[in-house]
């Protein structure tokens, strides 16, 4: 229980200060022209009334039933006065006196019967809290008490609707008002005592929604007919009826098990277009663009490269896929070593004898579209030919090699005394050798490269200074 209007302040005066003479009763009308109640007012504990008093009034008393409230003028005129009406019974006939003094001490009284009223008023209100409601509902308050004043519906500190009397309905917009559906229903009868219900309510002014638990994320399908299986509508009134629309073009009304669609034979992109409607009539709809899939993989990286020159038992490649719906599978052929995490597979192939080899792999995307990938290279494990020849002229070595083979030479290297002294990369590959920058005894060879990396060393040959 409150009290819906304010407590004035009391400023209590312990003593009038009375100009010398003895203070007389003045004319009602004087100073007091009404109290500010009507008869049979029906009054609470602090009923805050307004008298009608002269402007030369310094101080206003209230009295009921022995219990006294003292005010200046001044706070009487800009707030009003109150009775005090604690100790006395309810549902009870009593007489409130207004006393108004002026400065010399002359006073007018006026006296009104009232009628207390302590009980503040109860009511049932519908709908329910938590109940579901949409667009302008009506709240209804009803099993009140017959001395109900209004009845107000509020947000917060914000006024909605209000009744003052029967059938004491309350109109409330829930599209513009409380929308988080939290309202107070303010019953406030003739004595200004006031009961206030807390309600929750689930607003509901849209329409359905639907989401697709069983669909991948990017909504990518494969072409071809397929299917939109099981998907899932929500909307706290419940759903009336749906379309399915695809560029434009609409395509089922089933809200059960979904539909089926031909997405067609090529690649493409699409716009799915949900409508639905609640059993109350809202609408929404949602777009989805969805990807149809009508392509294998497409191969971004293969190593090694087309043609390229590769030596040792295996052959190591490696195949980087991409695919709108996803890389499912990359498998080689010919090989059971390999490595998959996809979109990148790795596989070491057998290289069999010298000449070409081609690697094959087998790529599938997860609607199993398939391509085949293929690449050709050279293998080469033959060692490149290499004679060489050397002759001295005073403190100069001159060293000469001839170098051959079937895919090309890269290069031929001097070494002395085991280091790499000296590259040529151009036939024919010589030398020369300062024997003073070396000591009384150095060894000379040679070391040729084809271009596969496959090396040929000749015999290190002796030299002394």
């Amino acid at each position: 229980m409150r009290f819906s209007r304010g407590i004035v302040t009391a400023v209590l005066i312990p003593s009038l200060l009375l100009a010398p003479g003895t203070p007389a009763l003045a004319d009602d009308a004087a100073l007091l022209s009404t109290t500010g109640l009507t008869d049979g007012q029906l009054i609470s504990y602090q009923t805050l009334f307004h008298p009608v008093i002269a402007d030369d009034v310094t101080a206003v008393w209230t009295m009921i039933d022995g219990h006294t409230r003292k005010y200046t003028g001044a706070i009487a005129r800009s707030t009003g006065v109150q009775i005090m009406s604690l100790g006395v019974p309810t549902d009870t006939d009593f007489d409130v006196t207004v006393r108004a003094y002026d400065e010399a001490g002359n006073y007018s009284e006026l006296s009104t019967p009232v009628h207390t009223d302590f009980i503040s008023p109860t009511a049932t209100v519908s709908p329910a809290s938590n109940a579901l409601v949409h667009g302008v509902t009506t709240i209804t308050a009803s099993d009140l008490p017959d001395d109900v004043a209004a009845v107000i519906l509020r947000d917060g500190d914000t006024e909605i609707s209000r009744a003052t009397s029967a059938p004491w309905e309350l109109s409330w917009d829930t599209a513009v008002a409380a929308t988080d559906g939290r309202v107070t229903i303010d019953v406030v009868d003739r004595a200004g005592l006031d009961t206030a219900y807390s309600r929750y309510y689930e607003i509901d002014n849209a329409g359905p929604v639907v989401s697709f638990p069983n669909w991948r994320d990017s909504y990518v399908f494969s072409d071809g007919t397929h299917g939109l299986s099981r998907p899932s509508y929500q909307d706290q009134s419940g759903v009336d009826h749906v379309e399915w629309w695809v560029d434009g073009a609409l395509v089922s009304t089933d809200r059960t098990g979904g539909f089926s669609y031909d997405w067609g034979a090529k690649s493409r992109t699409a716009n799915l277009e949900f409508r639905g409607w609640d059993i109350n009539g809202y609408a929404s709809t949602q777009d989805f663009t969805v990807t149809v899939d009508a392509d294998a993989p497409t191969v971004t990286s293969l190593t090694p490269a087309s043609g390229a020159l590769v030596r040792g038992a295996t052959v190591k490649s490696r195949l980087t896929a991409t695919d709108v719906s996803s890389v499912l599978s990359i498998v080689p052929r010919g090989t059971d070593n390999y490595e998959l995490v996809s979109p990148t597979a790795t596989a070491w192939f057998p290289a069999g004898g010298d000449g070409k080899l081609t690697m094959t792999w087998d790529v599938y995307d997860v609607f199993m579209h398939h391509a085949v990938v293929r690449r050709t290279v050279v293998v080469d494990n033959t060692k490149p030919k290499l004679t060489t020849t050397a002759s001295r002229h005073g403190s100069k070595i001159k060293v000469t090699a001839s170098a051959s083979d079937r895919n090309g030479v890269a290069k031929v290297q001097l070494l002395v005394n085991g280091k790499v002294v000296a590259t040529d990369t151009k036939a024919a590959y010589a030398f020369t050798v300062n024997a003073k920058k070396y000591g009384k005894k150095f060894t000379v060879k040679l070391r040729a490269y084809d271009r596969a990396g496959n090396v040929t060393t000749s015999k290190a040959r002796t030299w002394r200074r």
